[in-house]
């Protein structure tokens, strides 16, 4: 089992279908709401733990929203 030690919040980059305005942002908390060229939204922003993160992707699942993907960049 892998552990992580550090008590920092881990950077997401949430990729959902379709593109949200910025009225949504106080329903995603603290994570930037960012519209792309390609037509969809890309969620970003530290969060705090795992529980934290399926939070943010059950918000996503309960508007009906697509999922693309959900990436954490590491630092090169």
């Amino acid at each position: 089992m892998m552990t992580d030690n550090t008590d920092r919040p881990t950077h997401y980059e949430i990729k959902i279908h379709g593109q949200l305005d910025g009225q949504w942002q106080a329903w995603f908390d603290d994570l930037q709401i960012t519209c792309t060229c390609d037509g969809n939204t890309i969620l970003s922003g530290a969060i705090v733990d795992q529980a934290a993160l399926y939070g943010v992707l059950k918000r996503i699942n309960n508007l009906g929203l697509k999922l693309i993907s959900v990436n954490s960049p590491t630092k090169g």
